[in-house]
Order: C-alpha cells, then sequence, then structure tokens
C-alpha cells in the first residue's frame, strides 16, 4: 500500500516569501498527520498560524496569486491525503480561541474555540440550547462552514451572524439567512475564512443544562467510537434513513483497507486500527459507497472532507 509522503521542493522559497513580513508561525513542509484525529497524511507545503485577525489579512493581501489555500481547523472530520497539501494551509488557533459575552443571551466566538468549550461556556452562563456542541469535535469555524449538529441541533439553528475574511484580507459580515445552511453544508465559498460568529442561546436552569449535556454523552460515549483514530461520521444522512443502517443492512461490516476498518460499534465511523493511510481509508470508504450503492441504488455522499494530493482511488 502506499506510503509515500511528498517533500515539497519550493516550501522554503515559499516561507521566505512571508518572512519578516507577518508576525505569526510560519512551517514549511508541516506534517499535518501530526495534528489530524486520523493521524494520517503528508505535510503542508507550508503551514501559517496567524497572530491576529490583522496579521491574517496582511498575510493574505501578499500572498502570491498563483498559491493554493486550505483551512484547517481542528482536522478532526477531514482526511488530509498521503502526499501532502500544495501551497498554504492556515490554521487559525490562539488569538481566534476566545467566547464573549455579547448580550444576556447572546455570545461571540472565535473560529478556533474547539466546539466543546462553547458548551462549557454556556453551562456556566445558563445558556441553554448550546448544549449540542459538547459532542461536535473539531472547532467552530469547521462548524460553522458545515453546518455541523447533533441530537436534534445544529448550528443553522443559534447562529446569528458570522464574519469572513476572503483571499484578498477583506472582511464580510453575514447573518443566518444569507448563508444559505441545508444539511451538513452551506453556500459559504471554500476560499472564504470564518474568523468569528455569534450564537444565540435561551437562559434556562443550570440543573437542565447538566442534564441534556450528560444525556448527550451517554448516548455519544454508548454508540461511537470516541477513543479511536477516526475521522467522525464517514457520509451523510440521505432523506429519510441512516447511513449507517444501509452500512450495516448492506453487509459492510467486514470490509478493510490495510489498517483501516468499519467501527464495531457504529458502521459510519471508519477507525485507523494503527498504520492505516489515507488512501487505506479512502479506498474503504469508496468501497463502501460502492457496496451500498450495488446493494440499494443509494449514492452515499461523504461527510469527512477529502483534500490534498495523493494516489487515485480506484476499485
Amino acid at each position: 500500500m502506499v506510503r509515500f509522503m511528498k517533500n515539497w521542493s519550493d516550501a522554503d522559497k515559499l516561507r521566505a516569501h512571508f518572512d519578516g513580513k507577518v508576525a505569526g508561525y510560519l512551517h514549511a513542509n508541516y506534517p499535518i498527520k501530526n495534528i489530524s484525529w486520523f493521524r494520517v497524511g503528508g505535510s503542508a507545503e507550508l503551514l501559517f498560524k496567524p497572530k491576529d485577525v490583522n496579521d491574517l489579512k496582511r498575510f493574505l493581501f501578499i500572498k502570491p496569486n498563483d498559491v493554493p489555500v486550505a483551512i484547517l481547523g481542528g482536522v478532526s472530520n477531514t482526511l488530509i491525503r498521503d502526499h501532502g497539501i500544495e501551497g498554504i494551509v492556515i490554521v487559525l488557533d490562539r488569538t481566534f480561541n476566545y467566547i464573549k459575552h455579547i448580550d444576556v443571551d447572546i455570545i461571540e466566538c472565535g473560529a478556533g474555540v474547539p466546539s466543546k468549550k462553547i458548551s462549557n461556556f454556556a453551562l456556566k452562563n445558563n445558556l441553554g440550547g448550546l448544549s449540542f456542541f459538547n459532542t461536535i469535535p473539531g472547532t467552530f469555524g469547521g462548524a460553522i462552514k458545515m453546518n455541523s449538529g447533533a441530537y436534534g441541533m445544529e448550528v443553522a439553528d443559534v447562529l446569528v451572524s458570522a464574519k469572513f475574511i476572503d483571499m484578498e484580507g477583506n472582511e464580510y459580515d453575514s447573518h443566518t439567512p444569507d448563508i444559505g445552511y441545508s444539511y451538513r453544508s452551506s453556500n459559504i465559498p471554500d476560499d472564504m475564512i470564518c474568523i468569528s460568529a455569534t450564537l444565540k442561546g435561551s437562559m434556562t436552569n443550570r440543573e437542565e443544562i447538566i442534564q441534556e449535556i450528560n444525556r448527550h454523552k451517554r448516548q455519544r460515549d454508548s454508540t461511537q467510537p470516541m477513543r479511536e483514530r477516526t475521522g467522525g461520521s464517514t457520509f451523510k444522512n440521505p432523506t429519510n434513513i441512516k447511513a449507517w443502517q444501509l452500512i450495516r443492512d448492506a453487509g459492510c461490516a467486514d470490509l478493510v483497507s490495510g489498517d483501516a476498518v468499519i467501527s464495531e460499534l457504529h458502521s459510519n465511523f471508519i477507525i485507523n486500527k494503527g498504520n492505516a493511510t489515507a488512501y487505506d481509508i479512502e479506498f474503504l470508504g469508496e468501497k463502501v459507497r460502492k457496496r451500498v450503492k450495488d446493494r440499494t441504488g443509494i449514492d452515499l455522499e461523504w461527510e469527512i472532507r477529502r483534500i490534498g494530493v495523493g494516489p487515485k482511488v480506484e476499485l
């Protein structure tokens, strides 16, 4: 199976373009697998962690126009292919990891906030309606982009507005109706970077919130492989049926690819049991899609974001 990870030969030259011009963290040929939940994938040609919003704007303003840019959050629901990511990878952390009150029932969250932290903040401030964030992996910016949700709630239900920066460093405000949310998706372009957003909760009794969080945790821990190397739900649920049911009923439990296997606890989770490559994981996912398609006629859509360069997956 494919193990090769590409070393980008022009990475140092790309980094030199920004040296002394931005204040944030720059790293050429950064091994993304170090921060990936799957623990797979090649290197980013150049990783950038901006010091603050102005630093991000400056970086985008001076970047070469012909260099591709990818945005990564907690790298939880993302598969980085084995040869890595060409161009620039931007990760928002530290300065973008904050939560503050805007009003009694409205909070502003930076895009780098872990989703679980939103739930914890809401609990401390008696804000109901935000408990579902406790079970969502990754960071808030990614949740905004894909309309993450759990247990009957999703981002679109509580989002008031969001701030974005485009690839030229221009800042924009968008309100929820403008974003065009649907199930696990939005019309937010891939070249727009979410930097923060405001959420609206409701003043609720603290004990009610605690009970709701604990109920979600019990359900998650009993049905999902939380202690494994995984990327969360692999496929989106088709209309009126769960993806895990389709996968189970199509007899996919025995499918494997290298060290990539189907979770025994939840059939819509793929697990890296040790030394799986991104190719192994993507190949297994495509085998699942083919078997479900052959037996049911339903074409499962990937929920896991797959980016980067790697061997072409052919069944």
